[in-house]
């Protein structure tokens, strides 16, 4: 029979290898969701082992009570924090941004509940526990709550691990796999609350979770503070070392030289307490880089990563996808403090000459003018280029490492390098493969300007083309209009042909004028129209909420016997232009309206398809014939004999330019659904 003590020693061994990670995360890592999560989960595990600690050597029932609901209000906690640890690791947090706070909602009913008779009714004794837990009546939608969180979150890691990348594969398989081991021991807790006499035994396996998420931040930088562990881990080890030499030293002492404490045991003491000083950083660096190299291999093999990526930064001509994979490589293989790409200012556009190297940051975009920057017609420079060598200094902090791309017999970037992290000197082969990547990144980039000046051509002669198909479309814009005003102008013209000089009745004066009145309105309606069909109007882009810019057109439109379904589900937010966007829906809802002149169903749908926004427009109208369907968003076609033919023209326009697209699908007799893509 175990001793009930054995539960107590594994709760606290728990709750302190979870405490303490936790407070190393919030020592050093508070900056980002990933690690506040982690935290919040680290401290979680840590309550509810504290609880347990204290539940298993209480000697009063009303203590154990008391204690039991204690550590099930930090279980209630615990899948919680777990579940939203494992969407920032995922980086599915976005995705599930409601259900994530529906989890904390949830945690802290639990939390609040767990200190009343609803989840631990009593305590009785059960095999050798003194004061074991008795349910309450909610107890079993705790444990629905617990697993459902616990599960869900482990099958959310395993469909992004097979899609992932390595590293994040690798981060992911080691929080997968001990969270997933102290998940499962923890849980023979809850067999004996049924009366299956099962004891918690693997409970002490609780504490596998932060050895392995210890490891995962080490070897593969999850949270970002590797760095400190490693260099924490080695000072242990250091003075471990010392202080075990001196102990075997004092035994020597004691043992063949003298039992008492006199002038040359002090001075020993003093000599080795100088050896210690003198020794103690080159003795932490032989510990931090021989253990990582013994125990997380794969760390400090980045030569593998290092050639990896002299092939992966030649396979596409970006130059936000080439300088993110170096600075990728740069700052989280090699570990690289301050790493620096420098290219010319004018990158970008070759046809202006530059004057000097600035840093570009891993997006592709130059840093602020004020920023550091070399001459091109530096001594650096010209040494790079001649030398074409890399130049190495010891002694510099921001420039320990500078690595010229060249091609030919040009410059094309700069890579400066501070100190390693890990205070690892650069050796040969570091020079060696970063000269093959600098070769590799100077051809791909030189390749991507060239690609990039190509786009800007191509993006320079589609705006010239666009403003040829504005002046082509002007002439359809002519004849049209021509068509459109000849008409009112001729009925005016009659009307007014009919007026003589004699008097006529007011009735028949109020008739022409409203004749007249309603003509010139449409003259003018054609005219706006039109303007605004071959005017070239500066864009405003803007973050545009899609839904909110369709119900904000809706109280401008008159509806006259017509019902509005909605069926809007969200929609992620997209770029554009405000007013062009309301624009669309209004040209289009009113078509609809337009099309069920005896009154009929508007519905508007909105949806989320192959990771694309959509909304759907549809009338129960006369809908539109297959032949007509092709001539809808052409200028002045209309099948009303009021129509001006331009409002789909001009919708078809403005979504066109926000790069969507727009499809018809109707029957004639049935109605007309306009499905727009964005």
């Amino acid at each position: 029979m175990l001793p009930v003590n054995y539960f107590a020693f594994s709760a606290l061994i728990n709750g302190l290898t979870s405490l303490l990670l936790g407070l190393y995360v919030l020592r050093k890592g508070v900056q980002k969701p990933l690690n506040l999560n982690y935290i919040f989960f680290a401290f979680s595990v840590f309550f509810w082992s504290y609880g347990y600690f204290f539940w298993q050597i209480s000697t009063l029932p009303e203590i154990a009570l008391f204690y039991c609901r204690l550590l099930m209000a930090g279980a209630a906690l615990i899948p919680v924090a777990y579940f939203n640890f494992s969407l920032w690791l995922t980086n599915t947090y976005e995705k599930k941004r409601w259900e994530s706070r529906l989890s904390f909602f949830i945690g802290l009913i639990f939390m609040l509940l767990a200190g009343t008779p609803l989840i631990v009714s009593s305590v009785t004794s059960k095999m050798f526990f003194s004061f074991w837990p008795e349910p309450g009546p909610i107890y079993p939608l705790f444990l629905l709550m617990f697993f459902y969180y616990t599960i869900y979150s482990l099958t959310i890691m395993y469909r992004v691990y097979k899609k992932s990348p390595e590293y994040l594969k690798a981060q992911i398989s080691y929080v997968f796999w001990g969270t997933g081991i102290g998940f499962l021991a923890g849980s023979t807790n809850f067999l004996l609350w049924y009366n299956i006499p099962v004891p918690p035994l693997p409970n002490i396996l609780v504490s596998i979770y932060p050895l392995l998420l210890s490891f995962a931040i080490t070897k593969h930088h999850l949270m970002d503070i590797s760095i400190v562990i490693s260099r924490a881990v080695a000072e242990i080890m250091v003075v471990l070392f010392h202080t075990a030499v001196y102990f075997a030293l004092v035994w020597l002492h004691i043992n063949f030289v003298s039992d008492k404490i006199g002038w040359l045991f002090f001075g020993g003491t003093v000599f080795y307490g100088i050896i210690v000083g003198q020794t103690h950083l080159g003795l932490r660096l032989f510990f931090q880089t021989t253990s990582n190299k013994l125990f997380l291999r794969g760390k400090y093999d980045y030569y593998k990563v290092l050639s990896e990526a002299s092939v992966k930064v030649t396979g596409k001509l970006s130059m936000p996808f080439i300088l993110g994979t170096l600075y990728d490589v740069f700052r989280n293989a090699v570990e690289i403090s301050q790493p620096k790409i420098f290219l010319p200012e004018y990158f970008s556009e070759p046809e202006k000459k530059s004057q000097r190297y600035i840093i570009f940051n891993e997006k592709g975009a130059p840093l602020s003018p004020m920023a550091e920057a070399i001459g091109i017609n530096e001594t650096l420079v010209d040494n790079l280029i001649n030398r074409r060598e890399v130049i190495f200094d010891s002694a510099s902090q921001s420039a320990r490492l500078i690595v010229p791309c060249l091609l030919e017999e040009r410059l094309i970037a700069i890579f400066i390098f501070g100190p390693k992290l890990s205070e690892d000197p650069y050796t040969t082969e570091d020079l060696r493969l970063f000269k093959i990547l600098a070769s590799q990144a100077a051809l791909a980039l030189d390749h991507a300007r060239s690609y990039e000046k190509i786009k800007a051509d191509l993006a320079a002669a589609e705006r010239q083309l666009t403003r040829s198909e504005r002046l082509a479309s002007l002439g359809i814009l002519t004849a049209g209009i021509t068509h459109e005003i000849r008409n009112p102008l001729a009925v005016i013209r009659s009307e007014t042909e009919q007026l003589t000089n004699q008097e006529r009745p007011p009735a028949e004066l109020k008739r022409y004028r409203d004749l007249v009145l309603k003509h010139v309105d449409r003259i003018a309606a054609i005219m706006q129209r039109m303007l605004a069909m071959a005017k070239e109007k500066p864009r405003q882009v803007a973050k545009i909420d899609l839904l909110k810019s369709l119900n904000a057109v809706l109280p401008l439109i008159r509806f006259k016997n017509i019902r509005v379904i909605k069926k809007l589900n969200p929609l992620p937010g997209i770029e554009g232009d405000p007013i062009g966007i309301e624009e669309i829906f209004v040209n289009l809802i009113q078509n609809a309206i337009q099309s069920m002149p005896e009154g009929g169903t508007l519905t508007l749908s909105s949806y989320v398809e192959k990771e694309k926004p959509i909304i759907e427009i549809s009338d129960t109208g006369k809908g539109i014939s297959l032949e007509n369907q092709e001539k809808i968003f052409d200028p002045f076609f209309s099948t009303r004999h009021e129509g001006t033919g331009l409002g789909l023209s001009i919708a078809y326009r403005i979504i066109r330019e926000h790069g969507a697209d727009i499809k018809v699908i109707s029957e004639v007799g049935r109605g007309t659904t306009f499905k727009i893509i964005f």
